[in-house]
């Protein structure tokens, strides 16, 4: 190779990049939680005066959450988004194993009294909403798979839930 153009001689190894970390290979600006549906926000922020809407989990239905015999829905603590969705007496509250009755709105906009409690299975906690699950489940047909969101919020000073189907 005696006339090379590139002027890279025989015996010249190319240069390697240092190795990044896989911490910097996380973007710089980090994405953005996802907005409460249009539909939603007037409803809760514009027609019921509520405060404090805060994105508590997104995640994949799991049979578990639709089985009618369980009739519960799980909210792991290890994929709650924020755990500032409950003030100090609540968390007090579910501390001392006593179920909250709590409103939901559910995907087609209607409200329902449901049932918050906080469940500690050996190592692991959760949250769950029993008791009316099940017809929520029917009435807005929740399938094994579906993305939903659980939404908090305030409505003086009462602690409610949206739920919004993806």
């Amino acid at each position: 190779m005696q006339g090379n153009s590139v002027g890279l001689k025989r015996t010249q190894a190319p240069k390697l990049k240092p190795k990044r970390s896989k911490k910097q290979d996380k973007p710089v600006c980090p994405i953005p939680p996802p907005d409460l549906p249009p539909k939603f926000r007037q409803l809760i922020v514009e027609e019921m005066g509520g405060k404090g809407v805060v994105l508590v989990i997104q995640k994949t239905i799991f049979y578990s959450d639709i089985n009618l015999t369980a009739n519960h829905f799980s909210i792991p603590f290890s994929q709650i988004k924020t755990h500032d969705f409950l003030n100090e007496a609540e968390a007090k509250e579910l501390t001392g194993k006593t179920p909250m009755q709590e409103w939901l709105l559910d995907p087609s906009m209607k409200g329902t009294s449901i049932t918050f409690n906080k469940w500690v299975m050996g190592s692991s906690s959760l949250y769950v909403l029993t008791n009316t699950w099940n017809p929520v489940v029917k009435n807005n047909q929740l399938k094994k798979g579906d993305m939903v969101q659980i939404w908090s919020f305030q409505v003086n000073s009462l602690l409610c839930f949206a739920l919004v189907k993806l």
